[in-house]
């Protein structure tokens, strides 16, 4: 029996059934963002209301809409929500969305729906790791390492499921992502300066990025970020305005379409990210490094040639 190939799918469906599946994932990341930092099973208890603890029954789960419906307040007790789980579930669904165009509906002539949609998953499961990654690190400047470290290993043990990069890239991507920073800015910069220029955190989430994307990745994940970092933090100094945002008191913060959630870090240490009480400004790191990774994800190839075309002209 021939195997179907993409082009046989309607476009329309694969389109609305990849926003759907992504904003669904997009609710357990919003678990992820909020019981990993402090420590709580991703799994036990069930979705409840961290303002009163009731339990939240699956009709208000629906990703998107839920926040809606409630208007941006939990159901049991009027505790106002963070927009933060809408933002999420909504990105999960277009990163997924944009997984499927480029490597289902897009997808290279002569490849199987079959294989085509389990690199699709791979790379949406990439994508959440980043988008989990940066909502951890902008509110608790941390890095899950659930995300970085079995996500790095999922990078490595599926190259022959992906189209590139291959094993040997995937391996030096993943190792020379690490050592860049956990060599010349976590240990280089504290055995100079006396303190940290990174966290271990950021060693690790590249060590992520690398494992998926290769060491042209990884280079384009360190430069691309530490551009647009420095930009943002020019713009916090212009306006006076830290990059991390308060965190919110616990006991009112209630979940929306699904749990609230944010993540853990086993480093415990932060990443080199804080305000400015010190004298030094910091940043979370993190949020750049996936930024950089998701450009180089969907626009690498038609942004390295951009560049390159300055010294072939």
């Amino acid at each position: 029996m021939r195997a179907m190939l993409p082009s046989e799918w309607p476009v329309s469906f694969v389109r609305i059934a990849a926003f759907l599946f992504g904003s669904l994932w997009g609710s357990f990341f919003n678990v992820c963002i909020y019981r990993w930092p402090r420590e709580m099973s991703v799994v036990r208890p069930p979705s409840h209301c961290p303002a009163c603890g009731a339990a939240i029954p699956p009709y208000r789960n629906v990703p998107i809409f839920g926040y809606l419906f409630l208007r941006g307040r939990a159901a049991c007790c009027g505790a106002k929500l963070s927009p933060r789980y809408v933002f999420v579930e909504l990105i999960a669904g277009l990163l997924c969305l944009a997984c499927f165009e480029r490597w289902f509906v897009d997808a290279s002539a002569g490849r199987e729906a079959g294989a085509a949609t389990i690199e699709a998953l791979l790379y949406f499961t990439f994508c959440g790791g980043l988008l989990v990654a940066t909502f951890v690190d902008l509110e608790w400047m941390e890095i899950p390492d659930e995300v970085s470290l079995p996500g790095a290993a999922l990078g490595l043990m599926t190259v022959a499921l992906r189209q590139a990069p291959g094993a040997e890239e995937a391996a030096v991507g993943a190792g020379l992502g690490f050592l860049t920073i956990q060599v010349l800015f976590v240990w280089g910069y504290e055995a100079v300066l006396g303190r940290r220029g990174m966290g271990e955190g950021d060693s690790k989430l590249l060590l992520f990025i690398g494992a998926f994307l290769g060491w042209q990745g990884a280079i384009f994940a360190i430069v691309a970020g530490a551009v647009q970092g420095l930009v943002a933090a020019g713009i916090s100094l212009a306006t006076g305005r830290s990059l991390v945002p308060v965190r919110p008191d616990e006991t009112t913060e209630a979940t929306s379409a699904d749990e609230a959630t944010r993540a853990h870090d086993h480093d415990s240490e932060a990443d080199a990210d804080a305000e400015l009480d010190d004298g030094r400004l910091k940043i979370p790191f993190g949020p750049f490094l996936a930024l950089g990774a998701l450009e180089f994800l969907f626009f690498g190839e038609r942004i390295v040639a951009w560049y390159a075309g300055f010294f072939t002209a």
